[in-house]
């Protein structure tokens, strides 16, 4: 999209407001933009891809949105590295992107030193790591004591202490608002 200073005004405002409710940016906003962050970074991107891919190929497509946070998250060592001073207003809100990584591998940063896992977090570990193994022998992640059953195509898996499929995109009031901004502004 190409647009002049005054609308791209316009937009970013549309934009600020229906993510913060204000017409500014502070640090009582963050989780909010951090929510317009994953947006434009992740979620509207795998919304458009998933849509193609189920639209124009016969292979099946298994979406899934991680939700499960621990102290082991790379979210919980990397938001300090950052922002040291407010960390603490974002660690525990939720899983950032790369923290599903930490429940199949074992980091080698040098700056996550090793966390023994919990119970739960054993549980949902190997949980996940059925699935995953599953996807990889079969391409469909449904297998014994995932608790679910993960449909492909009209849903996606929300993976979280309780492990739920959900029918529709994830943020799906979010990419519905980018795609009327698309439809507004193209």
């Amino acid at each position: 999209i190409v647009l002049d200073r005054e609308v791209e005004y316009k937009l970013g405002k549309e934009i600020l407001q229906f993510y913060t409710n204000t017409d500014s940016l502070s640090w009582d906003v963050m989780p909010q933009y951090l929510d317009l962050i994953t947006d434009i970074g992740f979620a509207i991107g795998q919304a458009k891809s998933r849509k193609h891919f189920v639209d124009h190929h016969t292979c099946p497509v298994f979406s899934y949105l991680f939700t499960y946070w621990s102290p082991r998250a790379m979210s919980a060592f990397t938001l300090p590295l950052g922002t040291p001073e407010k960390a603490a207003q974002f660690l525990g809100s939720g899983a950032s992107h790369g923290d599903e990584l930490g429940c199949l591998f074992k980091s080698n940063m040098p700056e996550m030193p090793y966390i023994p896992p919990t119970e739960d977090d054993w549980i949902f570990m190997k949980k996940m790591l059925k699935a995953w193994t599953a996807f990889a022998k079969s391409g469909n992640p449904n297998c014994k004591d995932l608790g679910v059953s993960w449909e492909p195509n009209d849903g996606y898996l929300e993976m979280g202490p309780v492990w739920k499929f959900h029918n529709g995109v994830s943020f799906a009031q979010r990419i519905a608002f980018w795609e009327k901004m698309y439809g507004k502004y193209s």
